[in-house]
């Protein structure tokens, strides 16, 4: 699950999970209600959300040889940009992790 101090949403992946484990579920955290199933791209694992510094962008892994960057608008949850890439990982902020940002995981 992530996060960012300026974002209203959690997003939650199910990278090990045997069900689903194409879609993102976007959390209120205010309501903590599940306000959005998002599938980036069907039959492949969505995971590893990360923030841009600002939280306005949610950036979402396909995890797959055939794989993407997908970034969303945090606010909207409406797709961006899409940058075709081979198995997408460790796309950290590190902005956030150094300043250790109030709602950013680490």
């Amino acid at each position: 699950m992530r996060s960012h101090e300026n974002a209203r949403h959690a997003w939650m992946d199910v990278f090990n999970g045997t069900a689903h484990r194409d879609v993102m579920q976007v959390i209120d955290k205010q309501t903590l209600e599940v306000v959005a199933e998002l599938g980036p791209s069907s039959d492949k694992v969505a995971a590893h959300t990360e923030f841009a510094r600002d939280g306005k962008d949610a950036l979402v892994s396909v995890w797959d040889n055939d794989g993407a960057l997908v970034i969303y608008d945090a606010d909207t949850l409406k797709e961006v940009k899409r940058i075709l890439i081979n198995k997408p990982s460790g796309k950290y902020n590190v902005h956030n992790k150094i300043t250790r940002s109030a709602g950013t995981s680490h």
